[in-house]
């Protein structure tokens, strides 16, 4: 009996239903966002002349690692996860760099001194011989790096000095020099550049710590390995239209590489060898380049892009991201409107004009549909796109009240009639809406505000003034057209030298209250900047650069799949 119910068991045991086969692990796809970007990618070099377009820079930003970086206001922070810029003192300034251990481009190759040295003779032009006319042309010697940036006459060094046991580059500068911290010199592989030149690492540094500083009183020879490395850096990095980009050729020292490209498509994939503080949450990126912002703003809304810096938009367009479920941030940028007047514009005219002008008025009918908290600009050298450093520099440097008075411009003049030729660009839009405004509020203090013709000498420009990273360099440039106050110069001479940020914001006050004080302008406003990102797609923050891709792409996170 046992034995026949153990074959009955038996029996029983083989006709069971089979147990179901375990569920296949479905492979969770690679996190990734695309990256709307206008203009075409024609260079892996944005720092020099050629490269220097919005496209190539937004490239750049993603795969070139720097001693420091920009945040969405524009002031430094320091990329304490590769290495450090440390003041050593003051006067002579000395300024020292080191790179941390185990950080390596994207081929492998450790990220070194020799490097930073080589940015340093990039950027410093201390081998340059050349002299050039009034068109900019030159006419004798020679311009080795042909860089976006000119050589800037405050910040000349001494040739670098290398400790190779204590691992620190230190520049000792001719004269103390405010934006010591934005030079941050790691440039262009030196070992791809020597590669593409045709000469040896070992040649190329030694010329750098040998060659002579060029004299253009009296002009040398060209040295050939500082020739051919120059001429490697200049158009080595190009990338000529209609051809592919071959991914190896591509080295980087940030946390992504070029895995593919196309005539309108870039696809980076996070590098494991990667070490610094910049390691993306994401997997990939796709960088999309648009021939304009129209196909930009039609990607967005097609759902084909997730995150775009689309600049100034208007509410209409707004409006259709939104309903789209875009997020979209509303800021400044550092495009900003002045009204500069000429030179031999009379000082009595020149301080009427500024009482009449209403410039909440303005503000609020041009800016307001877009930007309802915008306010008139305070300041001849920085904006609100640069935060809390406009909210100290504007706290006591002269600035006027906001409004007009009528009554206290006519009597700037006597109460005499003047007239006021004002040149401005036609085509751009917020200049032709300003313009009109001028022109009725300057009637109401007897001041008759014309378009200046071709044949008029202008007393006064409306123009945009470009981007503002930093106090000094937007005092460099803006102090250089136009009227100046008496001790302007003389301000910013000494604001040059100031080493310390506390120094040089009292400065740069002081360099707006003789402006505002000898009636040198009207500063009006910003333009307006727009950042938009998918629904879902996190970290991702407002950028006042008009074109720049949104800082710390490390913190962007993609949708909950």
């Amino acid at each position: 009996m046992i034995a026949l119910l153990a074959a009955v068991g038996i029996v029983l045991a083989g006709c069971s239903a089979p147990e179901p086969a375990p569920e296949t692990e479905q492979e969770t796809p690679p996190t990734t966002l695309t990256v709307g970007v206008v203009g075409s990618l024609t260079s892996f070099n944005a720092a020099s002349a050629a490269g220097d377009t919005p496209a190539n820079r937004a490239v750049a930003s993603l795969l070139d690692e720097k001693l420091g970086s920009l945040d969405g206001d524009l002031q430094v922070v320091p990329n304490d996860g590769f290495g450090r810029i440390t003041r050593v003192q003051g006067d002579p300034l000395k300024v020292s760099y080191e790179l941390f251990d185990d950080r390596v481009w994207s081929d492998g190759t450790p990220v070194s001194l020799d490097d930073l040295l080589f940015g340093w003779a990039v950027t410093s032009h201390f081998f340059d011989d050349a002299t050039y006319d009034d068109a900019g042309q030159i006419v004798s010697g020679t311009r080795y790096f042909d860089t976006a940036m000119p050589a800037d006459p405050n910040a000349r060094t001494a040739r670098p000095s290398i400790d190779r046991s204590d691992d620190t580059l230190t520049l000792t500068y001719d004269e103390p020099f405010a934006d010591w911290n934005r030079q941050w010199l790691l440039d262009r592989p030196v070992h791809v550049v020597a590669e593409r030149a045709g000469v040896s690492v070992e040649d190329l540094l030694t010329a750098i710590l040998t060659v002579p500083e060029g004299d253009p009183q009296a002009p040398a020879a060209p040295n050939p390995v500082l020739a051919a490395a120059a001429q490697a850096w200049n158009t080595g990095f190009d990338v000529p239209a209609g051809t592919a980009v071959d991914p190896a050729s591509v080295v980087s020292a940030g946390p992504w590489t070029v895995t593919e490209s196309t005539a309108d498509t870039l696809t980076l994939a996070r590098r494991d060898s990667y070490q610094g503080a910049h390691f993306p949450g994401l997997e990939s990126l796709s960088v999309r380049f648009f021939p304009d912002r129209a196909a930009q703003l039609s990607a967005l809304e097609a759902g084909v892009v997730d995150i775009a810096n689309v600049g100034e938009i208007d509410v209409a367009e707004r409006e259709t991201l939104t309903d789209a479920g875009y997020q979209v941030q509303i800021g400044p940028t550092t495009q900003t409107l002045h009204l500069r007047f000429a030179e031999e514009t009379a000082s009595d005219l020149r301080q009427a004009m500024t009482l009449a002008i209403d410039r909440s008025s303005i503000v609020r009918d041009v800016l307001g549909p877009m930007r309802p908290d915008a306010q008139p600009l305070q300041s001849f050298l920085s904006s609100s796109a640069t935060g809390q450093l406009y909210n100290d520099l504007v706290s006591g440097n002269g600035a006027p009240g906001t409004g007009s008075d009528a009554d206290a411009a006519r009597n700037a003049l006597g109460d005499r009639a003047a007239v006021l030729r004002v040149a401005y660009d036609a085509t751009d839009e917020l200049s032709s809406q300003v313009f009109p405004r001028l022109v009725s509020m300057g009637a109401r203090a007897g001041i008759a505000v014309r378009a200046a013709t071709a044949d008029d000498t202008a007393d006064a420009t409306l123009s945009w003034v470009g981007e503002d990273e930093s106090l000094y360099r937007s005092a460099r440039d803006r102090i250089a057209e136009g009227v100046d106050g008496p001790n302007t110069d003389e301000l910013f001479a000494e604001l040059t030298v100031h080493t310390d940020p506390v120094d040089i914001l009292a400065e740069a006050k002081e360099i707006d209250r003789s402006l505002f004080a000898a009636f040198a302008g009207v500063p009006l406003f910003e333009r307006t900047g727009a950042v938009v990102s998918a629904a879902g797609v996190g970290g991702v923050d407002y950028t006042s650069e008009p074109d720049g891709v949104p800082p710390a792409f490390w913190t962007w996170s993609a949708p909950p799949q």
